[in-house]
């Protein structure tokens, strides 16, 4: 059905964008040794460079998203964040870099809400769950072929050549994205009432999201166990190459096999899950992520506190698993809570 192939195509944009992410994380080693860089500055990379204007700018685009074509926004930030990732590949120094990342951030933060408001137009209520679930498999999709890419090129040929890969495929998505997908009308699945129950005014918007209780105990938890699983995953493969002294290869391809293997199952059990039991009571649709992110912490913390590699390994995993389970669910439940002008 076509509404699965539009579900298929912003699967894989947000698959483009977790590979930039990743193949930075992989790189890292390089472009510290390259460039003399502290770990602080690698930081900053990794993580703030991108995490600033990405943050404060996804807010006004996911507005203007609200009230004008989410097609157009989405393919437009493939090819902006697409073509930034490539220039990364020609940077020559930490301050030419930081600043193509900061593009990247500026590119990907017209990627993410817009998708999630298209597809609660595509889905009902009672199938969200799961295809935000489908959705968000791009990422690990695009997390074992970024670190399988990446760990195999930089190793190989450099990690210029990584960023350059990387980018490029993404400005032939955004091309096909706005050739071939429909904007879809706004609220087909929910009723008079809730499309009309909130104004036009930004500040009043505002104001009716954060005196919704749903959506900002949701929206707190959720970003705090974003904050977790970033943070984790932009040092792991550097955390493995200091750790256990392996190659950027092998350390790509464990980490992307173990993201991708542990991550996709949790992504459909979260929610197959959140749908079939939020049927049956709606308070299912928060305990399943709330119970997964209960669980995902103390596997993370004792994947650290082990030396042995396969130990480690076996409960990062886990840890992803249950992160992974609550990450569709925990998106799910904005999109339900919300009126459709204020996805």
């Amino acid at each position: 059905m076509y509404r699965h192939y539009v579900l298929a195509l912003l699967a894989l944009s947000y698959g483009f964008s977790v590979m930039d992410r990743q193949i930075m994380s992989i790189v890292l080693e390089a472009l510290r040794l390259e460039f003399a860089l502290s770990d602080t500055q690698l930081g900053f990379l990794s993580g703030l460079a991108f995490a600033v204007l990405y943050a404060v700018l996804a807010v006004p685009i996911a507005r203007f998203a609200d009230h004008h074509s989410r097609v157009n926004i989405i393919a437009i930030a493939v090819g902006i964040w697409s073509l930034v990732t490539a220039v990364c590949g020609a940077t020559q120094n930490f301050t030419q870099l930081l600043l193509a990342r900061v593009g990247v951030g500026v590119g990907e933060a017209g990627g993410t809400a817009p998708s999630h408001s298209l597809i609660s137009d595509y889905y009902s209520v009672n199938e969200r769950s799961m295809a935000i679930s489908v959705f968000s498999m791009g990422a690990t999709l695009g997390s074992l072929v970024g670190l399988l890419m990446g760990g195999f090129i930089v190793e190989h040929y450099g990690w210029r050549m990584v960023f350059v890969i990387a980018g490029l495929p993404g400005i032939l998505l955004a091309i096909l994205f706005k050739l071939t997908v429909k904007e879809p009308p706004r609220g087909a699945f929910e009723s008079e009432s809730e499309n009309a129950s909130t104004s036009g005014n930004f500040k009043d918007t505002l104001l009716s999201l954060w005196r919704n209780e749903v959506y900002r105990r949701v929206t707190i938890a959720h970003t705090t166990g974003a904050v977790v699983g970033y943070a984790i995953f932009s040092w792991l493969p550097t955390f493995y190459l200091r750790q256990f002294d392996l190659g950027q290869g092998a350390v790509g391809t464990i980490i992307g096999t173990m993201f991708f293997a542990a991550g996709a199952p949790g992504l459909l059990v979260g929610g197959y899950l959140s749908d079939r039991l939020g049927r049956l009571d709606e308070r299912w649709r928060a305990r399943i992520p709330g119970l997964a992110l209960s669980a995902a912490l103390p596997s993370y913390l004792m994947a650290f506190w082990t030396e042995n590699q396969a130990i480690a390994t076996l409960l990062f995993g886990l840890g992803v698993f249950c992160y992974q389970v609550s990450h569709g669910p925990g998106l799910a439940i904005v999109q339900i809570v919300v009126p459709p002008n204020a996805r």
